[in-house]
């Protein structure tokens, strides 16, 4: 059975932190090829993260093209231009100074691929593994944005149903779309999840043929473009008019 959440997080935004957005700008947009952290799963996402055929270029170019496209006009307010951001040659050098260039992913102990893939043009910066720092800098390279977006596309195998140590494993592809102040506070997020409709078998939690994973994947990934576009557009709009009455109060 499919099983979507969508979660708008409102709760958490000052209305000032709101208000006080008069221009922002999409700095990163990615996705992620590794499927989950547990240790238990070591090799089976090491071969994939190493299989060059298990490319998710395409799915993470639809994917900004999605959210550029469908979703960015709903915000209410403006959006730097795309071409102003990725052909800033001080932009590109933040590339630098992400965690994932001083990490030295290639020369992990794992001795991985690096798992994330840009869309066109875009950095990779991951907020949730210490790039604060590189969020920080964005904004002196763009002085006239008081805010920025960083949108991701990530996925998760999950068990489905299982009995006596067999089990049917599907993939979750979860849509995230975050911005963040020049504190590098995030003042926003919307986070959309959908499945994938058919499942691999495991065996005691291993997955039995690996090569199975990569079309659901994709699958999911089809899913939840389709949900976004159908649930994203009321939610944001909702938002947006929470927005402009906190701002009018705030006038009052």
């Amino acid at each position: 059975m499919k099983k979507i959440i969508l979660i708008l997080f409102l709760a958490f935004v000052t209305m000032q932190g709101y208000t006080q957005v008069k221009k922002c700008a999409v700095i990163s947009v990615f996705g992620n090829r590794n499927l989950s952290d547990d240790p238990l799963d070591t090799k089976l996402y090491e071969a994939l993260l190493k299989d060059s055929s298990f490319n998710i270029a395409g799915t993470v170019n639809e994917y900004e093209k999605l959210v550029r496209n469908e979703f960015l006009d709903l915000f209410p307010f403006p959006f730097k231009d795309k071409a102003e951001v990725i052909n800033s040659d001080e932009y590109k050098a933040l590339d630098s100074i992400t965690v994932y260039k001083t990490y030295a992913w290639e020369k992990s102990k794992f001795n991985w691929a690096d798992p994330l893939i840009g869309a066109d043009g875009y950095l990779k910066i991951a907020p949730w593994l210490g790039d604060a720092k590189v969020i920080k800098k964005a904004f002196e390279v763009f002085p006239d944005v008081d805010a920025v977006l960083i949108a991701y596309i990530d996925f998760n195998l999950y068990d489905a149903v299982g009995i006596g140590g067999i089990s049917s494993k599907k993939v979750y592809a979860y849509a995230n779309i975050k911005v963040f102040n020049s504190d590098a506070k995030r003042i926003f997020k919307v986070k959309d999840r959908s499945s994938s409709k058919k499942g691999v078998t495991a065996l005691g939690g291993f997955v039995l043929d690996p090569d199975k994973l990569k079309p659901m994947v994709f699958d999911a990934a089809e899913q939840l473009f389709a949900d976004m576009k159908k649930k994203f557009p009321k939610k944001l709009e909702k938002m947006a008019k929470k927005i402009d009455k906190m701002a009018g109060e705030d006038d009052n």
